[in-house]
This record gives structure tokens, sequence and C-alpha cells, in this order.
């Protein structure tokens, strides 16, 4: 996977796609370690809502890649036992779960095209942590995004004409 990051080009990539999928699984495993442990550093309640979300779905994520994995036919717990993170004392994140977040994935498309997730994330959760897995057609329900005016005094003002552009097109859809 070939990025650019301000004009400068940076290989993701082992030519190896069962270790690139091994490499995000144990990055997804790592941002949600990550993640708990910023949690557990605050007591701001809107902090703390914020970070069980990105909890919830770095486990989503996880999930992805390790039933890719064995849509492969390659057996990862043997190879990299995911530890399991407890997160019992966080209900911001139980309550998340509750909603069965830590097991859907959206398509983020709105036409019905066709994308193969369903075919990968299916059946049970891979880790302990019961549930079946849903793959969503459409996009996660959320507020609407204002169109506030340019701030020139902050870090990145305005958009450029194309992906303002597009960014209307979205609202309108």
């Amino acid at each position: 996977m070939l990025l650019e990051i301000h004009g400068q080009h940076h290989t993701y990539d082992s030519g190896n796609l069962v270790l690139n999928m091994l490499y995000n699984l144990m990055l997804e495993a790592t941002g949600r370690l990550q993640k708990c442990t910023l949690y557990e550093m605050s007591n701001n309640k809107a902090f703390r809502a914020t970070v069980s979300y990105l909890i919830v779905r770095d486990l989503v994520h996880e999930k992805v890649f390790a039933k890719a994995l064995e849509t492969l036919g390659v057996s990862w717990g043997k190879a990299l036992p995911v530890s399991r993170i407890n997160t019992d004392n966080m209900p911001e994140v139980k309550d998340l779960e509750n909603k069965n977040l830590h097991n859907i994935m959206w398509t983020f498309t709105n036409n019905g095209e066709p994308n193969g997730m369903a075919e990968i994330f299916k059946g049970e959760s891979p880790f302990d942590d019961g549930g079946t897995l849903e793959v969503i057609d459409g996009f996660p329900e959320g507020a609407d995004t204002p169109m506030f005016p340019e701030s020139p005094q902050e870090f990145s003002p305005g958009l450029d004409t194309e992906l303002k552009k597009m960014v209307q097109q979205l609202r309108v859809t």
C-alpha cells in the first residue's frame, strides 16, 4: 500500500497478504490497549465517552482482520494470541457492547455496491466475547456535520475546491 503524506510516499506493505493482516490485527490490539490506558488516566466524562467508542470500534477492527485471516485458512490465534483486555470497570464501553457495537461493521456505501465484507465478517465472534457478527449496509447513525465558515486562525483552514464539492454532494444524498 502506497500512502502519500505531506508530499512524501510511504510504503506499508510486506508483499505478503497474511503478514500484512497479522500486522494490522496487532496494530488494532495495541491501539485498543493504549486507548484503555488513556481511559483510565482521565475522569472527564466526555473524554471517556469518546475513548470508549474508539475502544469498542478497535475491537471490531481486530475481529475483521481475525475473520479475514480465518478466511485465508490462517490459525491466527496460535501464531498471535491477542490478549483480552478487561473492560469490566468501564461502564461506557459496556453500554456500547450492550448495543452490540463490538460485533457490527458498516459498509459505508449507500448504493448497495457489493464490497465483500459480508463474506468475511460473519458467524460467531472470533474472540470469546460472544455474539454474532453483523454487516450493515450504509453508514452508522450520526449527527449532521455543519458547514462552518472558514477560520484562518485554525490549524488547517478550509477545504480545497474539489474536496468541498464532494462534501456538499455527500450532504445531499
